[in-house]
């Protein structure tokens, strides 16, 4: 498994989601108790998020943990 490919596939997915809730980065960090740079870089793959982070990015939104990752 190239787990930086599967990084940048996860980031890609939370980011079409966030712009189909017509979020910015900023808007879901707040929502959430996050910065926008930590977003940032959830989005472009350069961080690996925890199963709790990705919790409350599903949180802000408002979506399951299912509906996140049943297109990957």
């Amino acid at each position: 498994m190239d787990k930086s490919r599967e990084l940048k596939l996860l980031g890609q997915r939370i980011r079409a989601l966030r712009i189909e809730k017509k979020l910015s980065q900023a808007k879901l960090g707040l929502k959430i108790f996050k910065d926008q740079h930590s977003i940032y870089k959830v989005e472009a793959g350069q961080f690996n998020p925890s199963y709790i982070y990705l919790l409350e990015i599903c949180q802000g939104l408002d979506i399951t943990i299912e509906e996140l990752l049943k297109s990957r």
